[in-house]
């Protein structure tokens, strides 16, 4: 099993099925501590620089407590903290480097996946992407740690990710790393989408590629009910290619107006409710990262229901950012 500490994770690319696994038993054993009561303070006085190009609630929040919790602390470190910027006023690598120089490790959410990889090429620490238009480790850790919990293993279970309506252009890279944590875990994977917001087929082509040792498998269908059908898992979220990502960044969000308009008849087909649910297995639950677009992603109906386990989710990034924290920082043993 390959030694973690000192290492980057700058997405699923960057591990192995063996190391995914110990990172979800550590994240299960830390939750567990946290629960009895117990300290696990393996990061006392660490530091971890939280570079935020985005707005942020779970991501940000629960990096933060991870380090209150492991000893250390976190620095908010926004692009009004940092001499960095459009007008370029310093060198991005010089910025990465001078943090290098201060703090224990970085997590990092990025607008583009270029400049995690160039963080990651520069930084002498520990980096983690917190989140990219290409990939999001940190929520497929989670996703994963939860359906464990939920199931006992994934191992050969069925997972639907559902794309679901929004009028906001969300990034891929949570289908992308999902599809790379089916292939390396070994579950199945059905990704239901319209034409023209499939997930970035490189990564799917990785995934295929460990789903032949693994016994997993990864499929895209344009139907809910195909998706669906014997899911032990449904998974809404909606997403948009990096390229129409990039149009709304340039744009304050508002996205390109030609796919606005013909996003906009996707509306009423793609919403997540009750009628889909019922077509999975009768004890599906239903999955969301959050931030949701209710009743037009997925039903109230759906979200409040028993089946929903949002808030697991939410809970177990915490849980699975510690674990990685701990292993890349150098304070599990």
């Amino acid at each position: 099993m390959s030694e973690l500490k000192g290492r980057n994770i700058t997405g699923i690319t960057d591990l192995n099925s063996d190391e995914i696994k110990l990172i979800l038993e550590v994240a299960r054993e830390l939750k567990l501590e946290l629960k009895m009561g117990r300290p696990h303070r393996l990061l006392e006085g660490k530091s971890l620089g939280g570079v935020f190009e985005t707005p942020s609630t779970r991501t940000s929040i629960s990096f933060e407590t991870a380090m209150t919790q492991l000893g250390g602390h976190m620095l908010w470190l926004d692009q009004n903290r940092l001499w960095v910027g459009e007008a370029a006023e310093e060198d991005w690598h010089d910025t990465i480097k001078t943090l290098s120089c201060y703090l224990d490790g970085i997590a990092y959410r990025a607008l583009r996946r270029e400049r995690v990889d160039s963080a990651a090429e520069y930084t002498t620490i520990p980096l983690i992407n917190a989140s990219c238009p290409v990939e999001h480790p940190c929520q497929a850790f989670a996703d994963a740690m939860t359906m464990i919990e939920k199931k006992g293993s994934i191992q050969n279970l069925k997972v639907a990710i559902c794309w679901g309506y929004r009028t906001a252009n969300p990034p891929a890279g949570l289908p992308n790393s999902t599809m790379l944590m089916a292939g390396k875990l070994g579950f199945d994977l059905s990704i239901a989408c319209p034409e023209g917001f499939d997930p970035d087929l490189n990564f799917k082509a990785m995934a295929d590629e460990a789903a032949e040792l693994s016994g997993g498998s990864i499929n895209i269908v344009r139907s809910y009910e195909e998706a669906v059908k014997d899911a032990d898992f449904i998974n809404v979220y909606s997403w948009v290619s990096p390229e129409e990502f990039a149009k709304g960044l340039e744009t304050h969000f508002a996205g390109d107006p030609e796919f606005q308009k013909m996003k906009a008849k996707l509306k009423d087909e793609w919403c997540v409710d009750q009628k889909v649910v019922d077509m999975a297995k009768k004890d599906a639950l239903v999955m969301h990262c959050m931030p949701i677009s209710r009743n037009t992603e997925v039903t109230d109906e759906v979200l409040n229901s028993p089946a929903s386990i949002i808030f697991d989710e939410a809970e177990n990034r915490l849980h699975t950012e510690k674990a990685m924290l701990a292993l890349l920082m150098g304070g599990y043993r």
